[in-house]
C-alpha cells in the first residue's frame, strides 16, 4: 500500500511539473519552439505520468554512484550497520506517517474514480465508433480519394491496410482505429477540398502513431483523474499534434500550395466541435486554433541550427526538472503506518517489520535460539513509548541495558542467512549483507558481520561471565563492546 501511494504521488507530481513547464513556455515564448518539439515535450509529460522514474532512479543510483558508508557499532553484536550518505541525507527530511485506514480510504476513492473514468471513456468511444459504422458508405475504388490514398501510401512506404469510407455523421475528415485504422470522409463539401492534402494529413497522423499517443494520454487521465493538469495536457497534446502534422505536411510545399492547404482546412472546419478529438485525428480546427494553424503553415521554414539546439536544451531541461520532482515527491510521500497496533501492549509472538516477519525469542526453534544467543544477534523490540518495533541500535544506551535477548524479535530468514555466512567464511573474515540479500535489513542499508576469532571469543565469554556474576543483563555494556572490538583490525568508524 505504501509503495502504491508513493508511486502515485511521484508520477502525479512529475507529470504535473512538466505540464507547468509547458504552460510557462507558452507564456514566455509562444513562437520560439517549433510545433514538433512542443509536441515532443507533451509526449514526455505523458511518460512522466505513467513511467515510475523515481523507482528506476532508486534502482540505478547505487549502480553508478559509489556508496559512502559509515560503520556504526551495534551493542552486543560484533558487527556493523553501514548507512549510505544518501540515507543520512534523506533521514534529515521529517518522515510523514499515514494510518493504514486513511490510506485505504484514499486509495479506494482513487481506484473508484480511475475505474469510472476509464469505463466512461470506453463507453463514449464505442458509441462514437458505432455511430460511424451505422452511417458508413464505401468510397468507390476509382474515386480521387482512393487513388490519392494508394499514391501517398506508396510514397510513404506504408504497408498497413487503411480503410476509406464516407460518413454522414461527420463534417470533417478524421482518422480512427488503433488496430484497424480508417479514414472517414464527410458526405458534404467533398468537392471543395483538396483530397490529396486531406489524405496526406491523415496518413502522417497514422505514420507518427498519433492515435496511440492520444490513447496513452487518456490512460494517464484515467490514472490521474483527480489532477487537473493531466486534462490540460490532453488538450495540449491534441493542439500540438495537429500543428506539428501541418508542419510536416507543408514543409516541402510552395507558398501557393500552402494557401491551398489552408483553404482546405477552412472548408472542413464547419461542425468540427461535434467531433470527439480525444478518439481521433481530425483535419478540422476550431476558431481559436485556426489563426495559429494558418500562420504556422504559411511560415514554416527549415530549422536553423541554433533553433534545434535551443529546443533540444529545453526538452532536456524539462526532463531533468520532471525527474528531480519525481525523486523528491517519492521521498516526501507519507509512509503508510501498517503496524500502528504493534506496540508493547499489542505485540505477540509474531510481528511485521519493514514487510518481514519477526518471531519472539521464545517462538524460535531451539537451534535458532542457540545461534542468536551464541552470536549475540541484535533483534527488534516492542517497547512502551514507541509506536513501532525498534531495532536494537535505535534504543538509548539505558534501554539497551534493560532489555535482554529473550525480549527481542528475530527474523528466521535473517538468522538462516547469517548462519550460512558464518559457516562459509573463516573466523575474522567480514561479510556484508545488503537489503537485496536479506529483506529484513532496511532498504539502502547493509550489515557487515564477522565471525569471532578464538581470542575474541575468549574475551567475550569472560565479559559475559562478569556480567552474569554482577546480576545484570546478559547484554554487554558499550565500554565492554569497545574493548572487544579493539581486538578487531579496522574497527571503528570508517568510510569507503
Amino acid at each position: 500500500m505504501s509503495k502504491l501511494l508513493e508511486l502515485l504521488v511521484s508520477l502525479s507530481a512529475a507529470g504535473s511539473t512538466v505540464v507547468i513547464c509547458i504552460l510557462l513556455l507558452r507564456l514566455i515564448s509562444p513562437g520560439a519552439f517549433p510545433p514538433k518539439w512542443r509536441y515532443a515535450i507533451g509526449k514526455m509529460a505523458i511518460g512522466f505520468y505513467l513511467l515510475p522514474i523515481a523507482l528506476v532512479l532508486q534502482w540505478l543510483f547505487p549502480l553508478f554512484v559509489p556508496k559512502q558508508t559509515t560503520t556504526v557499532p551495534i551493542s552486543g553484536l560484533p558487527s556493523s550497520v553501514q548507512l549510505t550518505q544518501s540515507d543520512l541525507t534523506i533521514a534529515a527530511i521529517p518522515e510523514l506517517n499515514l494510518s493504514a485506514d486513511v490510506a485505504l480510504v484514499f486509495l479506494s476513492i482513487w481506484g473508484t474514480g480511475a475505474f469510472a473514468f476509464a469505463i466512461w471513456q470506453i463507453y463514449c468511444y464505442r458509441r462514437f465508433i458505432k455511430k460511424l459504422q451505422q452511417t458508413r458508405s464505401p468510397v468507390p475504388e476509382n474515386s480521387e480519394a482512393a487513388k490519392q490514398l494508394a499514391l501517398i501510401k506508396e510514397a510513404f512506404g506504408m504497408q498497413s491496410n487503411v480503410q476509406l469510407a464516407y460518413s454522414s455523421a461527420i463534417r470533417s475528415p478524421i482518422l480512427v482505429g488503433l488496430w484497424q485504422p480508417a479514414i472517414y470522409l464527410p458526405m458534404e463539401n467533398a468537392a471543395n477540398v483538396d483530397m490529396g492534402m486531406v489524405i496526406r494529413h491523415e496518413l502522417i497522423h497514422l505514420k507518427r502513431k498519433d492515435l496511440w499517443v492520444k490513447a496513452i494520454a487518456l490512460a494517464a487521465s484515467a490514472l490521474h483523474w483527480f489532477n487537473p493538469f493531466v486534462h490540460v495536457l490532453r488538450k495540449d497534446i491534441h493542439t500540438w499534434s495537429e500543428l506539428s502534422c501541418d508542419e510536416e505536411v507543408v514543409k516541402e510545399m510552395s507558398y501557393a500550395e500552402r494557401k491551398r492547404y489552408g483553404e482546405t482546412i477552412l472548408n472542413v472546419m464547419t461542425g468540427s466541435r461535434s467531433i470527439p478529438t480525444r478518439f481521433c485525428a481530425s483535419l478540422s480546427s476550431d476558431g481559436k486554433q485556426l489563426k495559429r494553424r494558418l500562420t504556422i503553415m504559411l511560415t514554416v521554414k527549415k530549422l536553423k541550427k541554433h533553433t534545434i539546439m535551443m529546443s533540444a536544451a529545453a526538452v532536456i531541461a524539462v526532463g531533468a526538472i520532471g525527474t528531480s520532482t519525481a525523486a523528491w515527491a517519492a521521498a516526501i510521500t507519507p509512509k503508510v503506518n501498517a503496524d500502528t497496533n504493534q506496540t508493547i501492549e499489542g505485540a505477540g509472538d509474531s510481528i511485521l517489520y519493514e514487510g518481514v516477519q519477526f518471531l519472539k525469542y521464545s517462538a524460535l526453534t531451539p537451534d535458532e535460539q542457540k545461534f542468536v544467543t551464541e552470536k549475540g544477534l541484535g533483534g527488534i523490540y516492542a517497547l512502551k513509548g514507541y509506536e513501532h518495533p525498534v531495532p536494537i541500535d535505535e534504543l538509548t544506551p539505558d534501554e539497551q541495558r534493560q532489555v535482554t535477548i529473550e525480549d527481542g524479535y528475530y527474523s528466521p530468514a535473517s538468522i538462516a542467512r547469517v548462519k550460512e555466512s558464518y559457516e562459509k567464511h573463516p573466523p575474522g573474515a567480514s561479510v556484508t549483507i545488503t537489503h537485496q540479500e536479506d529483506p529484513s535489513i532496511p532498504p539502502g542499508t547493509s550489515m557487515t558481520i564477522r565471525s569471532l576469532t578464538p581470542e575474541e571469543s575468549a574475551v567475550l565469554k569472560k565479559m559475559e561471565e562478569k556480567a552474569r556474576s554482577a546480576g545484570g543483563s546478559r547484554k554487554l555494556a558499550p565500554e565492554e563492546i569497545a574493548e572487544l572490538k579493539a581486538l578487531s583490525p579496522g574497527s571503528g568508524n570508517t568510510q569507503k
